[in-house]
């Protein structure tokens, strides 16, 4: 019982902080692994300040895409980026610049990832 209510407690104060607004998918496959960054509905990330992977031993990897949207400004579709399979567990954070659909002004986002 007491379980079950430490659950339900942590799951509602998840709910209360604000949304990210992109999420990091990892696919692992042929020797390397691949991260996206996948927009939440009514999202843009930036396209013209490159979203980064920032490792904790300084190692900065850049997502990116040939897709753009016709101003150049957004990213069609989910930048991504390849690299080979860590040997230990990793921790960073990944920072991109993104905007609301019906916004001009774009705002830092910064998500803490381990992998």
């Amino acid at each position: 019982m007491r379980r079950a209510l430490l659950l339900l407690v942590v799951a509602a104060v998840a709910g209360c902080g604000p949304a990210a607004p992109f999420r990091l998918a990892v696919e692992q496959g042929g020797g390397s692994r691949r991260f996206r960054l996948i927009a939440a509905p009514g999202v843009r990330i930036n396209a013209r300040l490159k979203p980064a992977l920032e490792l904790e031993d300084g190692t900065v990897l850049r997502f990116d895409s040939p897709h753009v949207a016709e101003q150049g400004a957004y990213f069609a579709d989910a930048p991504a980026l390849e690299t080979a399979p860590p040997r230990a567990l990793h921790r960073g954070v990944v920072r991109a610049s993104v905007c609301g659909t019906a916004e001009q002004i774009c705002e830092s986002f910064t998500l803490a990832v381990r992998f």
